[in-house]
């Protein structure tokens, strides 16, 4: 029996012993190499993440498990986001600077003239207070639309939702830009559907006239404008389209931003925005809990696509289409 013992304790327990010894620090560096394989991506996005509050933006690589590079991954987006983000504050305080002071500097330079006795003449000087009342004009509308768009994003904007028959509406916004189609002699083709949507009146009027403003300035002479008010499914529409350069794929993601100009080689004045009546209409339609959109293709021109929602109202369609030449 002592043999036997010795025997089993010599020929078995040693060896499994040893084994046991082996599969433990093998265990042991396996699993550092998991952790590490875990936390060193762990660190990496740490310390990006300390690396922002410095002002520095870096990715990080893409690596360890599934779930550390999906979160690899979302920082990274998250980053291009508040890049873009800062960069878009960057413009938009480059670009109001800008917008205030060609006016501001045309106001001065001819109040200057005047309190200089530099213009005398009765015609000279009505000549030269008419282009402050227009410069001063101009400022009291690029603040007004500054001031619309911050209550906008704040929320303080007050939308008042009635019944309002959008057909009505698009109806008056080509009555009062008449003069501006008839004096590029435009022709106009409008498809007008009986649409009543619960939706601010006054709001929706200026959608339609932003986006008929501007495919009016940016379509040639003698070209073709359409105007569209229907019902598709659950959603109001309402469709601009313009026969102007088209607007490029990059060009068409920054759009709706604010004071981003498609043609920044245009000459400044009153014949010109200032980039704000797209983003105004977005925010506008944001408020509605709708969404606007725009297909383009440079040469062909674009079309804005407005879709505001029904809410338990059942819109009528009368099927009239008129065609007419504005």
């Amino acid at each position: 029996d002592i043999s036997i013992s010795v025997l089993f304790q010599d020929e078995l327990m040693k060896p499994l012993f040893r084994a046991g010894i082996i599969a433990l620090i093998i265990s042991f560096f396996i699993g550092w190499l998991i952790a590490r394989w875990i936390t060193r991506p762990l660190e990496k996005i740490s310390a990006a993440a300390g690396q922002i509050a410095g002002g520095d933006y870096v990715a990080v690589p893409i690596e360890g498990p599934e779930e550390v590079r999906q979160l690899a991954g979302s920082f990274n987006e998250m980053i291009g986001k508040v890049e873009d983000s800062l960069q878009s504050q960057r413009d938009f305080v480059a670009n109001v600077s800008h917008e205030f002071k060609t006016p501001l500097t045309s106001i001065q330079g001819f109040a200057q003239a005047i309190s200089d006795e530099a213009i005398t003449g009765k015609k000279e000087t009505k000549k030269a207070a008419g282009i402050i009342l227009n410069e001063t004009d101009r400022l009291n509308h690029l603040v007004n639309d500054l001031l619309l768009l911050a209550r906008l994003d704040a929320g303080t904007m007050a939308i008042e939702k009635t019944d309002v028959d959008v057909s009505l509406i698009a109806e008056n916004v080509l009555e009062r830009l008449r003069f501006l189609i008839q004096n590029k002699k435009l022709k106009i083709t409008k498809h007008l559907d009986k649409l009543v949507l619960n939706a601010d009146g006054e709001k929706i009027n200026q959608v339609i006239t932003n986006l008929l403003d501007n495919a009016i300035k940016y379509s040639p002479e003698g070209s073709e404008i359409g105007l569209s008010v229907h019902q598709e499914e659950n959603s109001g529409v309402i469709e601009v389209k313009d026969s102007g350069p088209g607007i490029s794929k990059n060009d068409q993601k920054r759009i709706f931003e604010r004071f981003f100009q498609v043609d920044k080689s245009r000459k400044g004045g009153l014949g010109r925005g200032v980039g704000l009546g797209l983003a105004i209409a977005k925010q506008i339609i944001i408020a509605h809990d709708g969404d606007i959109q725009v297909t383009s293709q440079t040469g062909a021109g674009s079309t804005f696509v407005v879709l505001l929602p029904i809410h338990g109202k059942t819109t009528t369609k009368n099927g009239r289409k008129n065609n007419t030449s504005g």
